[in-house]
């Protein structure tokens, strides 16, 4: 997939150059969140990071950097999860680890703002849109390869439709952070056993598994 910053190590130390990047990537993503990719300007990032352009300007030498670097990281993140989808363990127990992390990534108000405006693009099939799409459709794929794989072992029900059940996850998960972003005083993790009942409802093996 495309894509132009480099992904690091998460476990190594940061330097002080990659801590001042970070700290602009939080500011931009804060920018988006609140005025949208279009309508935030490098002006209004400097002054969310507290740098001036000339120091901005070292790091990324254009909002549309900024976008593509925001995205490797979601594409990044995006891949962390899906490991989680194929480690041992039941697919319930692992569909529920993903979800619940995917809830904390997003329970941040700057990021869970960020994500509304990325569907938002997407809805109106824009350049940024289509940069996020690539990544949608990368966590899909997992996802099904995931669901086919446990239908085969006969974790969840052979006669189940995988593309309904998929349409069902994904609605709840990304309703759940619009959800989230409306009620900020929300304990996501009161949430993890109700999730359950629902993936469980939904994949629970049948009388011919």
């Amino acid at each position: 997939m495309p894509g132009t910053a480099a992904l690091t190590d998460p476990h190594a130390p940061l330097s002080a150059q990659e801590l001042r990047r970070q700290h602009v990537l939080s500011a931009a993503r804060t920018c988006f969140a609140r005025w949208g990719f279009h309508s935030a300007s490098m002006h209004q990032i400097c002054g969310e990071a507290q740098m001036s352009p000339g120091a901005l300007y070292r790091y990324f030498p254009s909002k549309e950097s900024i976008i593509e670097a925001i995205a490797e990281e979601e594409r990044y993140h995006a891949a962390s999860c899906m490991q989680a989808v194929f480690e041992e363990g039941h697919i319930i127990d692992r569909f529920v680890a993903v979800g619940m992390d995917y809830l904390r990534h997003t329970r941040d108000p700057a990021t869970g703002g960020l994500m509304a405006e990325i569907w938002s693009e997407s809805i109106r099939n824009t350049a940024v849109g289509r940069r996020f799409d690539e990544i949608e459709r990368v966590v899909q794929a997992a996802f099904r390869a995931a669901l086919l794989n446990a239908q085969e072992r006969g974790e969840i029900a052979r006669d189940i439709d995988i593309d309904a059940v998929m349409t069902m996850l994904f609605a709840m998960g990304d309703g759940l952070v619009l959800r989230l972003q409306l009620e900020p005083e929300t304990d996501v993790d009161s949430l993890e056993p109700y999730l359950r009942k629902v993936a469980e409802s939904l994949l629970s093996p049948g009388a011919d598994a």
